[in-house]
């Protein structure tokens, strides 16, 4: 029978079927024959045989000749999965895909892992190296140059590791246990106690050098006495009664009346007013000598000499045509005027111009020492007749009006240059400046500035 037959068979059946539905189609379909009302069911089982279970069929994969799966070869005692070696191409699994293996490099071989590991641990080692020496080196001499002096007191009985500990707490040493070993390795110990000069930020080896110099003398207590520059003698009197209570007032006016003359002014100025001469300076006086007015007013006066010859007071007096003394003057009055450094050339020249012209010096200063006072000035003020009126009087006072500085001192002596004739406070130039001028047109406007400035020349 061919399939056609087979169509047509099935067509038919179709059709019988078809109709028999349609002729009992008001009464429900069973599989079972029905049974008329009110008649038990007489239906014999018996003859109902059962279909034998067909065994099921087995699939046939196409592609296992082509593609065999070796057997996998599983260790019992092993925990490690065990995977396929090859899978076929149809094979699908969410967590594979052939596509995305690559293939390792080869390892390297023993020789070279061995020398590149070698070489990471000589360059770890060389660089953990140069790091420790390093931070011992700037233990051992800490960067920088060492700074103050201080003295510190070893106490008697103190250990090696206490004097470590000393000298780190008070910053003369770096580090106290690099320092210990240090001293043990020099094998430097037993120090005597007692005060000891150190510096701030020493090598260890020059904190053990002033360890082994031993302690140092003790040096009896000290005052110190300071003398600011442009006082007066009258101020000077008594700023040297504050600072030194067992000094007494007429002593110490008997000691200033008595006392030396600079040697660079020579003999000849001993019965000149001793004005200018004594130096104004920081003095420490020893506790011995603060009831010995004498001996701290020649002191004074000693400090000038030595300060003259730095500044070559008398050999530079000569090419200014003026002796010692009357350079003293100029400088007591540069003192008094200047409120800068930089002015104090120009007033210099400024002075020596006016004495070349005979003109007079016109330096209020010279007229409030004659008032003996610290105040403005009056235009009564400014017509006193006195020597030291230098509005009225040309040339030079007859003495200092104040201690010159060492600065003055040689501003005196080195004049700037220029033509100037004139100055006025202005502070154009900065607080305190003057301004310079060579006729009086321009002084008379640099005035100007100073009114309007209220800078004490209204």
């Amino acid at each position: 029978m061919d399939d056609s037959d087979k169509d047509s068979e099935l067509t038919d059946g179709g059709d019988s079927l078809g109709e028999s539905i349609s002729e009992h189609s008001d009464e429900p379909l069973s599989m079972y024959p029905s049974i008329p009302d009110g008649e038990e069911s007489q239906i014999d089982y018996s003859d109902i045989g059962f279909r034998e279970e067909e065994a099921p069929t087995v699939f046939q994969d196409p592609y296992a000749a082509e593609y065999p799966v070796s057997p996998i070869e599983v260790d019992p005692t092993s925990s490690a999965v065990a995977y396929p070696r090859d899978l076929p191409p149809w094979y699908e699994d969410e967590y594979y895909d052939d596509r995305e293996w690559e293939r390792l490099p080869p390892r390297l071989n023993t020789a070279l892992r061995f020398a590149i590991f070698a070489s990471v641990i000589i360059i770890i080692g060389f660089l953990t190296y140069n790091f420790v020496r390093g931070w011992v080196d700037e233990q051992l001499d800490p960067p920088g140059e060492p700074g103050a002096e201080l003295v510190i007191e070893i106490p008697q009985g103190a250990t090696t590791d206490d004097i470590a500990r000393i000298l780190a707490e008070n910053d003369v040493v770096a580090n106290s246990t690099v320092f210990r070993y240090y001293l043990r390795f020099k094998n430097a110990s037993d120090f005597q106690a007692g005060e000891y000069a150190f510096q701030i930020n020493s090598a260890v080896w020059d904190a053990r050098e002033s360890l082994e110099r031993g302690p140092i003398e003790v040096i009896e207590e000290r005052f110190f006495v300071t003398i600011p520059e442009g006082l007066t003698l009258k101020e000077m009197k008594n700023i040297l009664l504050q600072q030194v209570s067992s000094f007494d007032p007429n002593e110490l006016e008997l000691a200033i009346n008595s006392s030396q003359i600079p040697a660079v002014l020579g003999d000849e100025w001993l019965g000149l007013i001793r004005e200018g001469i004594y130096f104004p300076e920081t003095y420490d006086v020893a506790e011995d000598s603060l009831e010995d007015e004498q001996s701290f007013v020649n002191r004074m006066v000693a400090q000038f000499d030595v300060v003259a010859n730095e500044v070559a007071l008398a050999e530079l007096s000569v090419p200014l045509g003026l002796n010692p003394y009357q350079v003293l003057i100029v400088a007591s009055l540069i003192e008094e005027e200047a409120k800068i450094e930089g002015d104090r050339g120009k007033i210099a020249r400024v002075i020596y111009n006016r004495l070349d012209l005979g003109m007079p010096l016109g330096i209020d200063a010279t007229i409030v020492y004659a008032l003996e006072g610290d105040r403005e000035l009056s235009q009564s003020d400014l017509e006193v007749d006195s020597p030291y009126n230098t509005r009225i009087y040309a040339g030079l006072p007859p003495s200092p009006i104040a201690a010159p500085g060492k600065l003055s001192l040689e501003a005196a002596l080195n004049p700037a240059v220029g033509d100037w004739l004139y100055y006025v406070r202005t502070d154009e130039f900065g607080p305190g400046s003057h301004t310079f001028a060579t006729t009086n047109q321009e002084f008379q406007q640099a005035v100007l500035i100073c009114i309007e400035k209220d800078l004490g020349c209204g």
